[in-house]
């Protein structure tokens, strides 16, 4: 991930690589003119016809004039915590902590639109809804203590639960990919995104303190910072078999009004699938996620009461090191009407994590979406 950390910067744009057709011999076929070679057909990565896994957004570009429309469900969960690389009990976190979160779930819905300007540039936008819920474990160790906005005695060893949520628009993507490739049989796409920020920072919610309290970092549908967003994809496809690779990441630009900004995150990915019958084809995916923690800090949840009481509120707490994998449908039916859909499915969980701090240890990531090209 270093690597990564210090290349992908770098490279900026040049972002996406695709190859797919070759001859029957699996030798490239140079082709003299360069724009018909950056059309698509439908064995390559075009016209919704890409065979790269659902969570590698974007695995194609498209023929002038035409659009395509995602809507894609995600669904995160969280359980349990980790002090690095290990799991721990709630015991353990009540050691530093007077609560343990105990389960989180991220919700989102996401549309993306693509449209060809050129047979070589492709533009697209992507935003979303949020869904947040979480729910802690609090253990008293006898005394008075502060909550829900009075002070309340609570016997040594008192064990209680709280419950929260937060809901609201995402950021905002928009990213240009341009095939620089002549060759039919490789596509060597540079593409730039920058993320708006169009998601809220200041959800409220319930906390320790009460009602309509500022929620932590991980409780936010926004950034409220600016990043750029670099990405290289390299795929191939030879008879029923395909394989492909990708690297990128969201270098956040600024501080937030709050005076903080979410940390940098960088990723890398394999796959390899195969098409099981005309309209299904199978994917097998291996992701390595890198995050930095935090930067800066929200003073509305900085304060000391949350620091001692509450992991979240602790920016130290964010960031880490995750393997995931994933296994994936894709379904595309080449009859009339159904030609312009198609149905994919990813389902991950991590294999490793390795978190700074005490927080949530990831439990699983699937991924259902839809697509229509015309």
């Amino acid at each position: 991930m270093k690597f990564l950390r210090i290349l992908l910067p770098l490279i900026g744009g040049f972002i996406f690589t695709c190859s797919y057709a070759q001859d029957n011999e699996g030798q490239g076929i140079k082709i003299a003119n360069t724009e018909n070679a950056s059309a698509c057909n439908g064995t390559c990565c075009c016209d919704g016809n890409s065979q790269a896994p659902l969570g590698v957004m974007t695995d194609h570009i498209h023929n002038k004039g035409q659009w395509m429309l995602t809507y894609t469900y995600m669904n995160t969960m969280f359980q349990g915590n980790n002090i690095g690389a290990d799991k721990v009990n709630d015991n353990t976190v009540y050691k530093n902590y007077m609560m343990a979160p105990e389960n989180m779930s991220m919700q989102m819905h996401m549309v993306m639109a693509m449209y060809g300007v050129t047979d070589r540039l492709t533009v697209m936008a992507m935003g979303g809804y949020m869904s947040n819920n979480m729910n802690m474990n609090m253990d008293s160790k006898g005394g008075y203590m502060f909550m829900n906005g009075s002070w309340m005695y609570m016997p040594a060893g008192t064990n209680m639960g709280m419950q929260t949520s937060s809901s609201g628009i995402t950021d905002t993507k928009v990213s240009a990919l341009y095939n620089f490739s002549g060759i039919a049989a490789q596509r060597i796409i540079g593409s730039i995104g920058i993320s708006l920020p169009t998601g809220s920072i200041k959800e409220t919610g319930t906390t320790i303190l009460g009602e309509n309290q500022r929620l932590a970092y991980d409780m936010q549908t926004g950034t409220g910072s600016f990043s750029i967003d670099p990405d290289i994809t390299y795929a191939r496809k030879y008879g029923l078999f395909y394989w492909g690779a990708d690297a990128g990441a969201d270098v956040k630009l600024n501080y937030n009004s709050l005076g903080y900004k979410d940390g940098n995150m960088y990723h890398a990915t394999a796959w390899a699938g195969y098409q099981f019958l005309p309209f299904l084809s199978g994917t097998f995916r291996v992701e390595d996620v890198h995050t930095d923690k935090v930067s800066g800090y929200d003073q509305a949840v900085d304060n000391q009461f949350y620091q001692e009481n509450d992991p979240t509120s602790r920016t130290a707490n964010y960031g880490g090191t995750w393997m995931n994998v994933y296994l994936g449908l894709n379904f595309h039916i080449m009859k009339p009407v159904l030609e312009h859909f198609r149905i994919m499915a990813e389902y991950g969980m991590p294999v490793y994590q390795n978190l700074n701090g005490t927080q949530m240890s990831l439990k699983s990531n699937l991924l259902a979406g839809l697509q229509y090209s015309f």
